[in-house]
Parts: structure tokens; sequence; C-alpha cells
């Protein structure tokens, strides 16, 4: 998993963890940036001790995006070593982006979509060096490849998987239309890459029963919210908290509840339920699926947007029951009154994506007045501030 220290990463990884069927092997190897690596072998060593889950096999080791994909091959034959059998599935999660301002935001959103030609180029050359493998890709690309900023719906009416953002451009002002590009690059290029390996190796396989493919899914979350992952007992008291994992929805909730600034209403889903998806996407047979290859894009949202008063109100109820002391005054708490949802106005359907998760996947995302509350409550408790 690449990102594995990253806020959806991290709760991946617990939800991997959380599975109870012990009767396959399963190794996780978390790939992190050189200087992460000795804080998450704490952290994972610390969270399997505290599951007294001996059964368990996390590795840590680095991990370079722009490295033509060396990092990540490394950690599939890391990986195969612990394996008694050479046929065993293998999943990339691919979750590491670069999101957020940069000095080039150009070459930030270029080395996005490099990062995801080097996964897709790593798993190919393992799997020719390894082709009794079954190898799997999960993209975790983003609602900012299903539609730009106000661009109108395919069937007119909200987004659905079949839509992609076809106006996001590049541009060295607007490091925002720059990441929205990015992801929707960086889906099409996987998309594009995989087909074309299975088209190759269907031309040079010999045997027919053999079928060689990698299989892929693409995930889009639109904005993720929730509470942060956990914190083995054995960590509660380091002051290496910059190590641990980090997101901007903490840092914009820390925000809103501080009256820093006023709270917005966002198109979300619940981190949790993120997570689910990620497990079952990696984990489930695809040829159970209707469709074909192309139908596995799942977007993972809400399907509409609660206005700014009502994420307010949710705050507010996770403030109340923290309990304890704490510094947040709630009458700081403020609301943005003047955005009405762009294209599809706050309060209306803006994407389909419940049914589909839920017969596929299995996965049903919870309420985003439940996800703010969990969230406030949490940061609250683990005393965030």
């Amino acid at each position: 998993m690449s990102g594995a220290n990253g806020f959806v990463g991290r709760h991946v990884i617990h939800k991997l963890l959380e599975q109870k069927d012990t009767s396959n092997e399963q190794v996780i190897i978390c790939l992190v940036r050189p200087e992460k690596i000795q804080y998450e072998a704490l952290y994972w060593c610390a969270v399997t001790e505290e599951m007294q889950r001996s059964d368990l096999c996390i590795k840590v080791m680095p991990y370079d995006m722009l490295d033509d994909g060396v990092t990540l091959h490394d950690a599939l034959e890391c990986g195969l070593q612990y394996s008694t059998t050479s046929e065993c599935p293998i999943c990339i999660y691919h979750i590491a982006s670069v999101f957020g301002p940069t000095s080039d935001p150009i070459l930030t959103a270029e080395e996005n979509v490099q990062s995801t030609e080097n996964a897709v180029r790593a798993l190919d050359k393992f799997y020719q060096q390894h082709p009794n493998i079954k190898p799997r890709l999960v993209d975790t690309s983003s609602m900012a490849a299903v539609r730009a900023t106000d661009q109108t719906p395919l069937n007119g009416k909200w987004y659905t998987y079949k839509d992609w953002n076809t106006l996001s451009k590049l541009n060295k002002d607007n490091w925002g239309s720059c990441y929205q590009w990015s992801k929707a690059e960086s889906e099409r290029v996987a998309w594009e890459m995989v087909k074309e390996c299975n088209e190759r190796y269907a031309k040079e396989e010999d045997d027919d029963s053999m079928k060689k493919k990698i299989e892929m899914v693409a995930l889009n979350p639109s904005f993720v919210f929730g509470p942060p992952p956990p914190k083995p007992i054995k960590m509660k008291d380091t002051t290496a908290k910059s190590a641990g994992s980090s997101s901007y929805s903490l840092t914009l909730i820390k925000q809103w509840l501080k009256g820093e600034s006023t709270v917005q209403s966002r198109l979300c889903g619940d981190v949790r339920d993120v997570a689910s998806a990620h497990v079952v996407a990696g984990t489930i047979d695809l040829d159970k699926l209707p469709g074909h290859d192309t139908d596995r894009r799942y977007i993972l949202s809400s399907e509409e947007r609660l206005s700014s008063e009502i994420t307010a109100q949710a705050l507010i109820k996770g403030v109340e029951q923290a309990g304890g002391s704490n510094s947040i005054d709630i009458s700081k708490i403020t609301c943005d009154t003047v955005f009405s949802g762009g294209a599809i106005k706050i309060g209306d359907r803006e994407v389909e994506a419940s049914q589909r998760l839920e017969h596929d996947l299995g996965v049903v995302f919870r309420p985003v007045e439940e996800t703010m509350r969990d969230m406030a409550k949490a940061l609250l408790q683990e005393d965030s501030y």
C-alpha cells in the first residue's frame, strides 16, 4: 500500500486487520517515505500487540513515487517471500498522491500521474517474473476524476461512475485545477495501461486456460471526513505527532471547531466506509460482479451535500458528547451561507452511488451527521489540540 501512513491508508490497514477470516495468509507492506519508517514500524508493532495477533505480518518499507516503480517492486518481492505458495493473490493499493498547494503545481500534478504509471509498470514487471500470482490494482482515484468544478453531469441530473472530468486543466496559478486534472489523468492512464498489459498477455499466452490478467478497481471518494485512525495505548504519550497520520480534513475540522474558518457544505464520505470499500475491492471475486471490467469504478460518497448549518449542528453535538474540559467555544462556530452548491444545489442529489456500493461491495455509507459528530468527538477526546 502506497500512502500507508495517510488518513485513508491507515484506516484501510485497520480494516484489513479486522477481518475475521484467518484461513489465508495476509502480508501487508506499508510503503511510506523513508523518514516515516521508524514511527510507522513502532505504530504497527503496537497495534498488533494490542490486538494480540502474533499471526499478522506487517512490514514497513520505503517508498519513492518517482523511482520508476523500484521501491514498489521491492515491496512485492518482499511480500512474496512470506507466502508458502507462488499462486497467491497480490493487491496493490495505490493511495499515495500529493494534495495541496506547492511551488510548482503543474509539476506536482504530472508527478501524481507518473506515480500511477509506475505502480502499473511495477505490477506488470512483477507479474512477468511471477506468472502464477493473481495480481490486482486498487487505484484510489477521486471524485475529482468524475467531474470538474461546475461540470454538468452526463445525464443532466447527477454524476455517476460513467462521468469523467473533462474540464480541469493544468494552470500554474490554480493548484486545485492541477490536482483535479492529475486525478482524472492518473485514473485514465491506469485503465489504459492495464488494458494494454492484458491485451499483451492475451497475445503472448500459449495456454488459454491460464488467462493471465491484471484486475483493476478504481475507487472515487469525494471529500473524506471521519475520526482519526486509532492510536495504540503504547503510542499515546509519543511526542512525534508529526510522524503520524495527517489529513487536510482533520485540519479543516479543527479550524471549523475553533472558529478560524466558516463551516462549509461539502460532498463527502466517512473514512471508515471508504476503508471498508477498499478492503472489499481488494479481496472480492470480481468475476461475480455485474458488467464489464471498466465498470469496476465506484464513487465513494454520500449522495447529497448537507447544508453548512446542519454540518455545524452535528459538530456541536460531537463537542457536547466529548465531555470533559476543552477549549471549544461553540458560539464561535459559524457557517458559510453564501455557497449554494455549484452545478447541483445543496440538498439535491449530486451523485448516484449508494445502490451500486451496497449491491456490488456490500458497503453502506453512514449519514454525514454521524461522521461529523464522531469526528469532532474523537478529536477532542484524543486531545488533538
